[in-house]
C-alpha cells in the first residue's frame, strides 16, 4: 500500500496560489465539515473568507502538494511574546482536500506549522478548531480550553473549540521539535485559567 503522506511536499504558499487554496478550502469545508454543521452555516462561513493573505505575505502559510497538485494548506502566526523572547503562536487555517482526507496530510501540516513556529522561538501553541477538526488536534496533544463561536458578518457564529498545548522543557532545550512529541497541554496554566484570545480563522482539518 502506498503511503500517501510520504508523497506530500510542503512549501510556503505564494500569492499566485491563492485561487487554488481558496478552491481547496471550499471543497474541504463543504464535505469534511458537513456532518457537524448545516450547509447554510457553512456557506456563510465560506462567504466570510477562509484565507488570511497576510500569512502568505509573512511566509508562514504553507501549501501541501502531491506532484504539484494542491491537497492541503495551513500555517501559523505570532500571538504575543515575553520580554525574554517569543512565547505563543496560533495555528491557522488548516484545510485538507476531501479527496486526500485521512492520509496523514492534516497531521503533516499541523506539525510543519508547529515546527516552524518552534524554530522562531515559540513554545506554546493554540488554535480554534471546528468540531470536525477536534479529533485531529486531540491526537496531536491539544487540550480543550473553551467552547465558543467564530463570529460571522451576519451576526451569527460558527461553533468552534479553542485548544492549546505546549512544548516540553526537553523540546525547548533541544530547539523545539514537535515531531519528537509535544506535551499534552500548557504546564504553566490550567485550561480553565487561560485567557481567551481574539477570534481568528478556525483550523478545520478533520483528518489524522
Amino acid at each position: 500500500m502506498i503511503d500517501i503522506a510520504s508523497l506530500v511536499t510542503i512549501r510556503p504558499a505564494c500569492p499566485s496560489d491563492v485561487p487554488a487554496i481558496e478552491e481547496l478550502h471550499r471543497a474541504s469545508v463543504r464535505e469534511l465539515a458537513a456532518s457537524h454543521y448545516s450547509s447554510d452555516l457553512l456557506e456563510r462561513f465560506l462567504a466570510a473568507g477562509t484565507l488570511d493573505r497576510g500569512l502568505i505575505d509573512a511566509g508562514t502559510y504553507y501549501l501541501a502538494e502531491i506532484v504539484g497538485l494542491p491537497v492541503g494548506s495551513g500555517g501559523w502566526m505570532a500571538v504575543d511574546a515575553r520580554p525574554d523572547g517569543p512565547w505563543r503562536a496560533r495555528i491557522r487555517s488548516v484545510f485538507v482536500h476531501p479527496t486526500w482526507a485521512r492520509h496523514g496530510i492534516g497531521r503533516r501540516l499541523v506539525l510543519n506549522a508547529e515546527t516552524e513556529a518552534a524554530r522562531a522561538g515559540f513554545t506554546h501553541f493554540e488554535l480554534e478548531a471546528t468540531l470536525s477538526g477536534v479529533p485531529l488536534y486531540q491526537h496531536l496533544g491539544y487540550r480543550e480550553v473553551q467552547h465558543c463561536g467564530y463570529p460571522l458578518p451576519d451576526g451569527t457564529a460558527l461553533p468552534v473549540i479553542r485548544m492549546a498545548k505546549a512544548l516540553t522543557r526537553m523540546e525547548c532545550r533541544a530547539g523545539g521539535s514537535p515531531e519528537a512529541g509535544l506535551a499534552e497541554g500548557p504546564r504553566e496554566r490550567s485550561a480553565q485559567s487561560m485567557t481567551c484570545w481574539p477570534p481568528s480563522m478556525p483550523s478545520t482539518s478533520a483528518v489524522t
